[in-house]
């Protein structure tokens, strides 16, 4: 949560340009997770962080260098800044580009920005498990990276299963009978468009119920929970997994009364579309809220605990972040005194004649500078001088 809370002000304060996080989400995923094995494969979006973290598959640091746009793919492993942030993936190479044991490591393909285009790949995923299942002398040719006892894990927002991939895949996984696992989280908004204006019976879950699988015939297992309720989080998800994955039936959880704490993406504020009586709900529902209310309740820490884990919360979420920022920095600085010397080696050499230092200290001299801008004068002075 910490890392959300800050990764928006980091666009706010103008150091990065765009962010979208998974405020909100962070309690199903945390129940999701537990029932990745190694050997499985994820396909989701980019409110994914909580899940990749739980797994070990993102550090803080790596969360804020995708804000950054950080190039330097030892820092920014995922995308190498050829993405926007909370687009996760995992290397199935090594430095030697000879294949790694899948088989031995949590697996995350390359995301994907267009809503529900995680979908039709999640298939092939599912697809691939179920064809070793039945035919095991592939896993021998395969270098044995698949078992067949892989769970394809998917999530997707309750607008976006609106697409048409959503429902291409949805009957595919059905008819096929394949392990296909997909949450999809409902916070009730399509950005600022309320779910009974884009989805039948307000609900994906009661809008699918001609695809729920009955005795001897093909379909999918349809499961419903609360976003803020762990207890029964954990049960759903043990429950449909456990069977998914023996079974090779596809299952979909419906995890509703999910609340954005921070509204869509820094794009906008969504205090200007919601309801001050849903704004409440969402504060009073907020999952963090309602597990630091059940923890209590129960007896598993006191206020005091609480108090230091999200004081040590904020203290790690600030570290990475000035970590994450120097980084992306020092380097930016390291080109700026070679581009420097350059514009000097250049205005000594032409006696004066040509002088772009005034210019580039114009660019230098701003609080966020941006790589873009030095790239660019670069470029231009290397075409003044080739003609």
């Amino acid at each position: 949560r910490q890392l959300s809370l800050l990764g928006r002000r980091e666009v706010h304060n103008g150091r990065a340009h765009f962010g979208i996080f998974g405020d909100g989400k962070e309690l199903a995923q945390i129940a999701y997770a537990k029932k990745f094995m190694k050997g499985d494969w994820r396909s989701g979006y980019y409110r994914d962080q909580t899940f990749m973290l739980v797994l070990g598959l993102l550090q803080p640091e790596e969360f804020f260098a995708m804000i950054y746009g950080d190039t330097d793919v030892n820092f920014n492993p995922s995308t190498g800044g050829r993405n926007f942030n909370n687009h996760f993936s995992t290397r199935n190479i090594n430095d030697k580009g000879e294949i790694v044991n899948l088989a031995d490591q949590y697996n995350s393909a390359s995301d994907i920005s267009s809503t529900a285009g995680q979908m039709p790949r999640l298939l092939g995923l599912a697809q691939a498990s179920k064809i070793v299942r039945k035919n095991p002398d592939l896993a021998r040719h395969l270098n044995n990276n698949i078992s067949g006892n892989e769970v394809a894990f998917g999530s997707i927002g309750d607008a976006s299963t609106s697409e048409g991939m959503f429902f291409e895949t949805i009957n595919a996984a059905a008819v096929m009978q394949v392990p296909l696992a997909v949450a999809v989280y409902d916070d009730g908004y399509g950005i600022s468009v309320p779910i009974e204006l884009q989805t039948a019976k307000s609900s994906i879950s009661d809008a699918l119920k001609g695809f729920k699988k009955e005795e001897n015939t093909n379909g999918i297992e349809i499961l419903t929970c609360k976003g803020w309720d762990y207890p029964e989080l954990v049960r759903t998800f043990s429950q449909g997994i456990d069977h998914c994955r023996s079974t090779q039936t596809p299952v979909l959880f419906h995890i509703n009364e999910i609340t954005q704490p921070t509204g869509h993406s820094t794009s906008g504020s969504h205090e200007r579309y919601k309801s001050k009586e849903r704004l409440q709900w969402e504060k009073d529902y907020d999952c963090l809220n309602q597990f630091k209310k059940w923890l209590l309740e129960n007896g598993m820490a006191d206020e005091a605990e609480l108090y230091d884990i999200e004081k040590r919360a904020v203290r790690e979420a600030r570290d990475a972040r000035d970590k994450a920022w120097k980084h992306y920095t020092d380097s930016y600085i390291t080109e700026t005194r070679d581009l420097e010397q350059i514009v000097h080696q250049l205005r000594d050499l032409s006696g004066g004649e040509v002088d772009h230092t005034h210019e580039l200290e114009g660019i230098t001299s701003k609080i966020f500078p941006t790589r873009r801008a030095l790239y660019s004068f670069a470029k231009r002075i290397w075409y003044e001088l080739h003609g």
